[in-house]
């Protein structure tokens, strides 16, 4: 790839900045204050530099990637919600795996998290039907990926249906990190009930079941029950349960692992 000359005057902080950008595609300015021990203002320079130069975009409370990197504005926005959280989370989730395991990512922007968080150097093999995901994986030139098609949802960026199931029942895996949006009366549910087949299916087809939700998805019912507490082996949250959830996860033989 030929480098500009702007490009060739960049200082390191500003390279890692675009690193960084190339593998979440949104980085918030109080987050990088923090990461190089500078002020927001001094951030903030950096990245009007980088602007001008046309390799970021300047957005409210950050900076964004130029290009679109696999996600659609919704589920930008979505993945900047709780972003802290779902990065804890996801963090968690990589400890989980180890070097050539195969693992199968869901749908959704706290698994598309742990494609993020895979180092460079992991070298077994990604199952997903998530598109930003896909994008990721590009990146992880020494993984194998295995892409699930079927029909895309634009609004959840996942591939779906019929197709989708029949792929991922052919598979095995070692780990399904599967997401979720509530957690409620010793069950989890989803959105739409349309997504339970493929995330039964992913299920089905790993030797253990990894569900993970921030916080924010403690208590809260959604649209469709997916899955009783005892079909899942662990929960990867960012904060400790509500007690009476504790109580039913502990009853089902659920590991609870509490990102630090």
């Amino acid at each position: 790839m030929s480098v500009t000359r702007e490009e060739a005057a960049l200082t390191p902080r500003q390279r890692t900045i675009l690193d960084e950008l190339g593998r979440r595609g949104f980085l918030s300015t109080t987050d990088l204050a923090g990461t190089f021990d500078v002020s927001d203002m001094t951030i903030r320079r950096d990245t009007r530099a980088l602007s001008k130069m046309g390799l970021v975009k300047v957005v409210h409370g950050g900076v964004s990637a130029v290009e679109g990197h696999g996600q659609n504005a919704d589920f930008a926005a979505r993945a900047r919600e709780d972003a802290a959280a779902k990065r804890r989370v996801a963090r968690a989730c990589v400890d989980l795996i180890a070097e050539r395991d195969a693992i199968i990512l869901d749908a959704g922007t706290t698994t598309y998290q742990i494609a993020q968080e895979l180092p460079a150097t992991f070298t077994g093999t990604i199952i997903t039907h998530s598109a930003p995901a896909i994008q990721r994986c590009l990146q992880l030139t020494s993984a194998r990926t295995i892409c699930l098609g079927g029909e895309l949802l634009l609004d959840s960026q996942a591939f779906n249906g019929a197709i989708t199931v029949s792929a991922a029942e052919g598979l095995h895996a070692k780990t399904a990190f599967i997401g979720v949006s509530g957690i409620h009366d010793e069950a989890f549910y989803i959105e739409r009930d349309v997504e339970r087949a493929t995330k039964l299916a992913l299920m089905a087809s790993a030797e253990q079941v990894v569900v993970v939700a921030t916080h924010q998805k403690m208590l809260r019912y959604a649209l469709a029950r997916l899955a009783a507490f005892d079909a899942v082996d662990i929960l990867v949250t960012d904060a400790p349960p509500p007690a009476e959830i504790m109580t039913a996860l502990e009853a089902a033989g659920v590991r609870l692992i509490v990102a630090a």
